[in-house]
């Protein structure tokens, strides 16, 4: 469950960086990649440890065996030794029944045949038994040195995992923390035209037309400029964040002067709002993007007036800037 949170947080912090539009596109893409390869990564932490457990279990069961091999190996050398001597008194025997009767040294010389025979046996046992003890020995060294580097690697994994862990609860903190002075700048405004969210490590802020510009117009009104100005105080005390500025219009078509549709409304609004905010000299240029969408990511239906009114927005998109974490997932 732990990897799991990590890996829902990454895929959520991967989609921080956004310079551009198409650099934004690019990185959420590369999210998805690198979401994929930690899940695949959780996968082979799992089957590691998994692996770990079951050569323990495999270790185990061989050490049993040698101790039952060694064990059986030391009463075949007792076998070994008791059969020897027998073979002595044997021979001793035999070479007196010889010279003393034909009938009874060739019982004793079958009998002694068989002992010899069963000597033999026995020796040939225990040779073999040696030598699968010995494999079985060297087979458990092998295992055992598997174990270590398995548990050395999991180790390294564990660690870098904490690590991604503790960078991504900085990078919330530190959008949770802009997010509420935002909310603290810009006190009176929420409700009234402005919104300000936090989802996916990103905070949103959302200001209706009305807020910023007359109907059809692309010159900020004089509300609007004093809540900008509020917002780029915030802004500039934050030098690691990126922020897109996006232009939105309902689905009316738009044609004005030297602007020819939505798209090109859309855009002279977001630009107006950037060199509105650019008059704070803290923020810097490099720091903003502007966008145009045009009526083509509405948040209600163009059906009504009330839709219609709620499409026509600003949209500020702030993401800290994520190059550390994107290095980390490179090593």
């Amino acid at each position: 469950m732990r990897f799991l949170s990590l890996f829902i947080a990454l895929s959520i912090l991967f989609m921080f960086s956004c310079v551009t539009p198409k650099i934004h596109n690019d990185l959420v893409e590369e999210n998805q990649t690198n979401k994929k390869n930690i899940i695949q990564n959780s996968k082979k932490l799992l089957k590691l440890e998994n692996e770990i457990s079951f050569k323990k279990n495999e270790i185990n069961k061989n050490q049993k065996r040698i101790r039952n091999l060694k064990a059986d190996s030391v009463d075949m050398r007792t076998s070994y030794l008791s059969l020897q001597n027998k073979h002595d008194d044997l021979k001793n025997t035999y070479d007196l029944l010889v010279s003393s009767s034909t009938r009874s040294s060739s019982e004793k010389a079958r009998e002694i045949k068989n002992l010899l025979e069963q000597l033999d046996q026995s020796r040939t046992d225990l040779y073999t038994k040696e030598d699968k003890l010995n494999k079985i020995s060297a087979s458990l060294e092998n295992k055992e040195a598997e174990l270590i580097n398995a548990q050395d690697e999991l180790r390294l994994r564990s660690q870098r995992v904490l690590e991604l862990e503790k960078l991504i609860s900085k990078k919330d903190s530190i959008v949770s923390s802009l997010k509420n002075s935002i909310s603290n700048a810009l006190v009176g405004l929420e409700g009234e035209g402005l919104t300000v969210v936090q989802k996916n490590g990103k905070v949103y802020i959302s200001l209706e037309e009305q807020l910023l510009f007359a109907s059809g117009k692309y010159e900020i009104n004089e509300e609007g400029k004093l809540a900008l100005k509020k917002l780029s105080d915030v802004l500039a005390l934050q030098s690691d964040l990126d922020i897109i500025v996006e232009g939105h219009t309902d689905s009316i078509p738009y044609n004005r002067g030297q602007l020819k549709d939505n798209w090109d409304l859309s855009v002279m609004r977001s630009t107006s709002v950037i060199k509105i905010m650019l008059q704070n000299k803290s923020l810097k240029a490099d720091q903003l993007t502007a966008a145009g969408k045009a009526e083509f990511v509405p948040i209600s239906s163009n059906n009504s007036s009330e839709g219609r009114s709620a499409n026509r927005r600003i949209e500020m998109i702030l993401t800290p800037n994520l190059d550390d974490l994107f290095d980390l997932l490179s090593e």
